[in-house]
């Protein structure tokens, strides 16, 4: 009988083994997931310039020596940067540091609570569950970087809370427990204020439970609230005192007070049909009944009176300019519930297996669609994609069903459809912007901000040049320029002006005017939202010429070296500019000796840049256009008749060919391709395309019978 014994405790122990085992995988799988989708977002460098403007002795201010703003809401995430830029690892080194360490962190509290949760007998591999989902999910992945405070804060929140389940057991069971819940609550907190509303709750459904179980001790637990006010307080006091408001400055330009539920209820339905949401629903309702089976109904209750709040709040103001970052933080609460609802449905050998596969399509739904939309996203920056560039050909082929043999198929086709119409009307107002677009628009920008640098160690710009762009964070940062937000985040005129009328854009909807930045002293004004710097080979320039000229704008361009210009206005005008910047040349871009001495400055980089690599179609095609734009038809076309047959589906393309036969003389030949044009813009559905086109007929149309 002993041997018998001995023998079942072995295979126990060795079964018990190969389940820790595989949750440790858990923890490289996640890391391998996060290291995959590893990245910077711009907005982080607003963060950054606080920090390291802290660390070298400036003040949390944005620009140093002037203004000070609150342009942040990660009061402990800008403290723990600066606190590692002093010792020497620069900000955006430290936060994947801590960001990587916070998810770390955030396993380790899932594995433990399940580990403690889960009973010790043929359905220990539930435990297993949490922290596999955890790993397996695009979004926490992702926000498992990004250079933001969201991996500390949500690591900070999940603790806190589980500890508060930990804390309430042992007063029940008269074996209190040290109060850290309210801690990790108070400093999570001082890392996002959103925690201000799920701490509030969390401790109003952790005292209700004490008092219905007739174990609330008043004293005790005001003391333990006490502390949080303390520690929370003490910031409050800290903003009203360093900078004047009760609020981040940030509120007031991205909220200030308004709603649009309808578009956070567009967040909210991109968010259930990405992750399959609806699949969860049976493994909740079992986790509830398995609580009430258990006697501790306070665990769902308190993960729901987190979640549910914050859900409504965060659908109010209409989403998040990132894809589902305020809402990651409630996959930790909603795993650990698919495990309970898992040991309430496993309850013979038979409903364990149904339950396995049924956890597998969970976790099939949980990956699927969020890996084909990065699969599937181009690896060109188009802003808002792709909402704000419906027509482009990129934005028409993503993510369509009929490329796909899974969502081809007649249920997941009709969720595809649905999922990018809510796409499409999301990002084209700037919400649930993906995490490619981020990461591709940084590399657009980092550049920039250092070049600038460069230019001001090189003499050409003044180390004090004060200028306004729409671009706050990695431009600022490198550049080290006094600036002007141009969309208010660290500018409290801006942040507290009026909203825009018309189209609302998430965190968009307020610019700085003209005269308020001749009035701050602005020396320079850049005329594309987010660049100031532009090369000759951008493809930029023929757009921006074009609206310069037509409208007579009084736009400046000036020379900086190795095919790059600056772009702008000049608010203090062109005499003080001079004084200003007397190494630049400034002239007018409307002067047609300066535009068309840029074009052909790009037709000669372009055509260079060709003959070094002759199958670069984008260059090719650039070339071409810039052709076109200088009446160069015939050349234009031998370019065109390459690309044709290698686009023979873009109507553009056919567009622009029209345009070049009817400059050479051929209207019958421009006919024929604004009518093939046109036959493809109607089959792709390309609205402004069609009407590009059908104008182009006609005059085509109107040349031939001349």
């Amino acid at each position: 009988m002993k041997e018998a014994r001995s023998v079942e405790a072995g295979r126990r122990f060795q079964s018990q083994g190969l389940v820790y085992l595989a949750v440790a995988g858990t923890l490289a799988l996640l890391l391998a997931h996060a290291a995959h989708y590893l990245f910077l977002c711009d907005d982080a460098f607003i963060s950054f310039r606080y920090a390291r403007n802290l660390a070298e002795g400036h003040g949390l201010v944005f620009n140093p020596g002037h203004e000070r703003v609150e342009g942040y809401t990660n009061f402990l995430w800008v403290l723990l940067l600066a606190a590692f830029d002093v010792v020497g690892l620069i900000p955006e080194k430290a936060a994947h540091v801590l960001s990587i360490a916070a998810t770390v962190g955030l396993w380790a509290v899932v594995v433990w609570f399940s580990v403690r949760s889960c009973p010790r007998d043929r359905t220990r591999w539930l435990c297993l569950i949490a922290p596999l989902f955890l790993a397996a999910t695009r979004s926490v992945a992702v926000w498992s970087t990004s250079g933001l405070e969201t991996r500390l804060f949500e690591f900070l929140v999940v603790a806190g809370v589980l500890r508060l389940i930990v804390e309430n057991e042992g007063r029940v069971a008269d074996q209190p427990r040290r109060n850290l819940g309210t801690f990790l609550l108070a400093l999570a907190t001082l890392t996002r204020p959103d925690a201000l509303l799920i701490s509030a709750l969390a401790f109003a459904c952790a005292g209700l439970h004490l008092l219905y179980r007739r174990r609330l001790d008043v004293r005790a637990f005001g003391a333990q609230a006490g502390w949080y006010v303390l520690i929370v307080g003490a910031h409050f006091a800290f903003r009203l005192i360093y900078y004047g408001e009760w609020l981040p400055n940030t509120y007031y330009t991205k909220v200030g007070g308004r709603t649009w539920w309808d578009m956070g209820f567009v967040y909210l339905g991109l968010f259930t049909i990405e992750y399959a949401a609806y699949l969860w629903i049976p493994l909740i309702v079992a986790a509830i009944a398995e609580h009430r089976r258990r006697k501790t109904p306070f665990t769902p209750a308190l993960f729901a009176a987190v979640v549910i709040p914050h859900a409504l709040y965060v659908t109010s103001i209409g989403g998040d300019h990132f894809e589902y970052r305020p809402i990651d933080l409630y996959f930790p609460f909603l795993f650990i519930l698919f495990a309970d609802g898992a040991a309430r449905l496993a309850r013979s050998t038979a409903a364990t297996v149904a339950t396995g596969v049924y956890l597998l399509v969970v976790l099939v739904g949980l990956a699927a669609l969020p890996y084909q939309t990065h699969r599937q996203f181009p690896d060109i920056y188009r802003a808002g994609f792709p909402g704000m560039v419906a027509n482009s050909a990129e934005a028409r082929e993503y993510l369509l069903p009929e490329n796909d043999p899974v969502y081809g198929l007649p249920g997941p086709r009709s969720l595809l459809r649905g999922y990018r119409r809510l796409l499409w009307d999301a990002t084209e107002h700037f919400v649930g912007v993906r995490q490619e677009e981020h990461r591709l628009f940084l590399a657009s920008v980092v550049p920039e901000g250092r070049h600038l640098r460069r230019l001001v160690e090189a003499g050409l710009l003044p180390a004090d040049a004060h200028i306004a762009i729409a671009c706050a964070g990695a431009i600022p940062y490198y550049s080290r320029l006094r600036v002007l937000d141009r969309l208010g985040l660290t500018d409290a005129e801006v942040a507290r002006s009026e909203f825009r009328e018309g189209e609302r854009a998430m965190a968009h909807d307020k610019r700085a005017t003209y005269d308020y930045a001749r009035q701050a002293g602005v020396d320079f004004w850049s005329f594309d939202k987010a660049h100031s710097l532009i090369h000759v080979t951008d493809p930029l320039w023929v757009r921006h010429i074009l609206r310069v000229t037509e409208q007579r704008l009084d736009v400046y361009v000036a020379d900086v070296g190795d095919g790059y210009y600056l772009l702008g206005h000049l608010p203090q005008g062109a005499e003080h500019a001079a004084a200003r910047f007397p190494k630049l040349d400034f002239r007018l871009l409307r002067d047609q000796a300066v535009a068309w001495s840029i074009i052909q400055r790009a037709i000669d980089a372009l055509r260079a840049k060709l003959a070094g690599n002759p199958g670069d179609d984008e260059t090719r095609m650039l070339l071409a256009d810039t052709l076109l734009f200088t009446r160069q038809a015939a050349v234009a076309l031998d370019h065109y008749r390459i690309l044709l047959p290698r686009h023979p589906d873009d109507p553009r393309l056919l567009y622009n060919v029209s345009i070049a036969l009817l400059y050479v003389g051929q209207p019958t030949e421009a006919v024929s391709a604004a009518e093939r044009g046109l036959a493809l813009a109607r089959a792709q559905g390309d609205e402004s395309m069609i009407a590009k086109l059908s104008d182009q007929l006609a005059d085509s149309r109107a040349a031939l019978s001349r």
